[in-house]
């Protein structure tokens, strides 16, 4: 048992922090407070957040994202993976169901009239809509990520517009010619 001394040391300790120094500090602390943020807007309550913080993992260590733009295209890709799976559950959830409200006889019938009646409804037509959708995005995040990496390696970094902008400025003291009519 910890006593309540040393809780109030640690407290005090705490207190006298002013966070991460170094630039890989502060990164490591940001990309957590990313990823919590993350977290948050996609796992469920009922959901385990250990397994999505798993499956961001893997999908950061795949594609080794290296600036926070290829790290937001990891996390789109990611937040769909989830969902997409989510989405199956759901479907198989509403399958089983509704085959199990079928009247008693073999399976396969049992199921190929739950599908039917599920199929004539809203649900499942609603439900494959968004597969399909899900699927699009992590895709389309996929294919986003590797246009960007392709394209970085085909040619040099240009210049960044504001230093392209501020370049074509005068000095703030030199005299600006006045422009011919």
């Amino acid at each position: 048992m910890i006593s309540q001394k040393r809780i109030l040391a640690a407290r005090a300790n705490g207190a006298l922090s002013r966070g991460p120094r170094t630039p890989e500090g502060k990164a490591r602390s940001r990309n957590a407070i990313r990823s919590r943020r993350l977290t948050d807007g996609v796992v469920l309550a009922q959901e385990s957040r250990e397994a999505f913080q798993e499956l961001f993992n893997f999908h950061v260590d795949c594609f080794s994202p290296l600036n926070d733009v290829e790290l937001g295209m990891v996390e789109e890709m990611a937040s769909a993976y989830w969902r997409l799976r989510r989405n199956w559950a759901i479907e198989n959830y509403l399958l089983e169901s509704a085959a199990a409200a079928q009247p008693e006889g073999p399976e396969l019938p049992r199921i190929a009239a739950a599908f039917s009646e599920l199929a004539a409804g809203p649900q499942l037509p609603n439900l494959h809509r968004y597969e399909t959708r899900l699927h699009v995005m992590y895709q389309r995040a996929l294919y986003n990520l590797l246009i960007l990496r392709s394209a970085k390696n085909r040619s040099e970094p240009k210049k960044s517009r504001v230093s392209t902008i501020s370049a074509a400025l005068p000095e703030p003291n030199e005299p600006s010619e006045p422009k011919a009519a």
